[in-house]
C-alpha cells in the first residue's frame, strides 16, 4: 500500500489506549500491594500487549518475577526492557542482581559495569559491582567500586556492610570488624533492625 493510504492512529485512539494502559498499571499496583504477584504479572502482560514498546512495563514484570524467585524469566523480561531502552542504568543493575543470584558472577560484573557507565551516581550498581568483583577475586577493583559508593553516600550502611563482608572473606578480621561496626551504627541510627541483625551475626562470626 502507498504510505499515505495506510490507516493512521488518531489522537483520540492514542488517548484511549494510554488511558487503558494507565488503568491496568494502577490495577497491577493494587495487586502488588495485596501480595498477588501472579495476578499483577498477568495484568502487566495485558498492558504490554497494548503497548509492546513500553520498557517500563517489561521491567515491572521482571521485578515481580525476580521477587517470586523466577530469575530466568525475570532475566528475559529485563532483556526485553533493555532492548527497548538500552540507556537505562536501572535495568542493567537489575540484570546484574539476577545474574549474581544465579551464580554467574562474570555476567553480573559486566551488567553492573554497564550500569555505572550509564549512571555514575547509581549507588546500588557500585555495591553490586564491588560484591561481584570480590567474589571473582579482583580485590583492587572491588575496593574501587566500594569507594565510589562511599563517595556517593557516606552514611549508607550497606556500603560498610558489604565492604566488611568482603574483607571478612579475605581474612582481614580487624578491618572487617571496624567496617561492620560502622554499618551497625548506621543501621541503628536509621532503625533498620534487619540490617542490625545481619551485621551482628557477621560480627559474632569474626
Amino acid at each position: 500500500m502507498p504510505l499515505l493510504a495506510q490507516p493512521k492512529v488518531s489522537a483520540a485512539q492514542r488517548s484511549r489506549t494510554n488511558e487503558e494502559v494507565k488503568q491496568l498499571l494502577q490495577e497491577g499496583r493494587s495487586l502488588v500491594n495485596a501480595g498477588d504477584y501472579e495476578g499483577a504479572i498477568a495484568i502487566y502482560q495485558r498492558a504490554a500487549s497494548i503497548q509492546p514498546k513500553n520498557p517500563t512495563i517489561f521491567s515491572g514484570i521482571g521485578f515481580l518475577q525476580a521477587r517470586q524467585g523466577k530469575l530466568r524469566e525475570a532475566l528475559v523480561s529485563y532483556r526485553r526492557a533493555i532492548a527497548l531502552n538500552p540507556r537505562s542504568s536501572d535495568f542493567y543493575e537489575a540484570v546484574g542482581f539476577i545474574h549474581g543470584n544465579l551464580g554467574d558472577m562474570k555476567s553480573a560484573k559486566e551488567a553492573y559495569r554497564k550500569a555505572v557507565q550509564l549512571n555514575r551516581r547509581n549507588l546500588n550498581a557500585y555495591l553490586g559491582l564491588g560484591v561481584t568483583q570480590s567474589r571473582l577475586g579482583d580485590i583492587s577493583s572491588s575496593k574501587w567500586a566500594f569507594q565510589q559508593a562511599m563517595e556517593i553516600d557516606r552514611n549508607n550502611g550497606k556500603t560498610y556492610e558489604f565492604m566488611g563482608a568482603a574483607l571478612k572473606q579475605q581474612g582481614k578480621k580487624t578491618e572487617a570488624s571496624r567496617l561492620l561496626q560502622k554499618a551497625r551504627d548506621l543501621y541503628t541510627r536509621r532503625k533498620d533492625m534487619d540490617g542490625v541483625s545481619r551485621v551482628e551475626a557477621m560480627l559474632r562470626a569474626i
